[in-house]
């Protein structure tokens, strides 16, 4: 799949909430905030999490959960009586933002899409921007990957299955996270120069090895004094274990004796 047929998919949540809200998806009106639309563009397992978290504790920034899953839209649409897509966007802004905060969503790049399809940075005063995380260890970030989605575990904070899941390796589905994140990398990428979004990379890597230097970035991006930013400490912690490194050891092992050994 070429990063331009990546862009012009419809993605689940998109299809999901086109049905849902019977069609009525679309921002026609005016601008209802005067800040940007602020977004995590992310892959699964690249660090967006932590990059929440940090950015939660500033005094510039709510939200960045998952809320466009279509799941989540689903069911706090019912929940406040919703009956379209741009209003719940306004729903959720106003509701979890406190009136002092900016609140922003996480977004995959078929949700970033689905956004731009749905004329929602027209609600905004500056459209949208996004801070964008991808991971360097890309093999790394596939393994943690299989092993959050046997376990459910996806943070430090979940509980999950519990502690007697059997996590099975999979050199197949490692190779092919790595490929989907590296996509998405180069979609996000490409969907911010095509519709004009400003974009700030930040790696999983320098998020952890400099927290407050990384912070200092996105508060500049966002035209705010980084001194006024204090680094609170994460309410997750990192996930990786014995297992990662075996997994890791296997998988490379396996793809060397591959690479060497063309049939």
């Amino acid at each position: 799949m070429t990063v331009i047929s990546l862009l012009s998919a419809t993605g689940v949540h998109e299809k999901a909430l086109r049905r849902f809200f019977k069609g009525d998806v679309f921002h026609n009106g005016s601008k209802i905030f005067d800040h940007p639309l602020y977004c995590i563009g992310f892959h699964n397992r690249s660090g967006s999490n932590l990059l929440a978290d940090y950015l939660r504790n500033t005094p510039y920034f709510s939200g960045f959960h998952e809320q466009l899953n279509f799941n989540t839209v689903e069911n706090q649409s019912s929940e406040w009586g919703v009956k379209n897509f741009p209003d719940f966007i306004r729903e959720a802004t106003i509701r979890f933002g406190g009136g002092q905060f900016v609140h922003g969503f996480k977004a995959s790049v078929d949700q970033l899409m689905m956004l731009q399809r749905f004329n929602i940075p027209k609600m905004f005063k500056g459209g949208m921007r996004i801070i964008h995380i991808t991971r360097r260890d890309l093999v790394g970030q596939a393994i943690s990957f299989q092993i959050a989605s046997q376990t459910q575990r996806w943070t430090s904070q979940q509980v999950g299955l519990g502690d007697d899941v059997k996590v099975a390796f999979d050199e197949s589905k490692i190779t092919n996270v790595i490929d989907a994140a590296q996509k998405s990398a180069n979609g996000i990428s490409m969907f911010s120069e095509v519709f004009g979004c400003p974009r700030l990379h930040v790696s999983y890597e320098e998020l952890v090895q400099s927290p407050s230097q990384t912070l200092a970035r996105v508060a500049r991006f966002a035209g705010q004094e980084a001194a006024e930013w204090p680094i609170g400490d994460p309410k997750i912690s990192r996930q990786s274990s014995e297992l990662n490194t075996h997994f890791r050891e296997m998988y490379i092992d396996r793809l060397r004796e591959m690479l060497e050994c063309p049939h």
